[in-house]
């Protein structure tokens, strides 16, 4: 019922949690990877409906490895964008304990509860990770 819902138009309604600018300027010193649940032909739209499609470096999808909480999905994000350390930002609880897994360090964006899941940190915003970077 929910992907009929869903491809039937709801998925216009989906917002952006931060600026296109600020995903811009990460990239311009990191390389981003999106670990997502779902399916990939959902996630490009997603990233090219916001015009954010060029920032990202490594896309992991339904169809590539486990789903979260299994830390697959971030291994092989890991492996793509050709790096060992990374941060990894989420905002549930499969997310948080999938960077743990993966030994990455989890970064919680929303809801305080994460941080009881195994978040180093949880901000309001994802915007307010950018102190944070070298």
């Amino acid at each position: 019922r929910f992907e009929a819902l869903y491809q039937g138009g709801l998925w216009k309604r989906e917002t952006l949690l931060c600026e296109p600018t600020f995903l811009q300027r990460i990239a311009e010193r990191l390389p981003i990877g999106i670990v997502t649940g779902r399916p990939r032909h959902d996630a490009v739209r997603f990233l090219e409906t916001f015009g954010i499609a060029q920032y990202v470096r490594s896309l992991v999808c339904l169809e590539d490895a486990a789903l979260k909480p299994s830390p697959e999905p971030v291994l092989l994000a890991l492996e793509q964008l050709g790096v060992t350390r990374a941060w990894m930002v989420g905002d549930t609880p499969d997310d948080i304990v999938a960077a743990r897994a993966a030994r990455v360090v989890p970064l919680g964006v929303g809801d305080r509860a994460l941080a009881a899941c195994g978040a180093a940190r949880v901000y309001d915003e994802v915007s307010q990770i950018e102190e944070l970077l070298p």
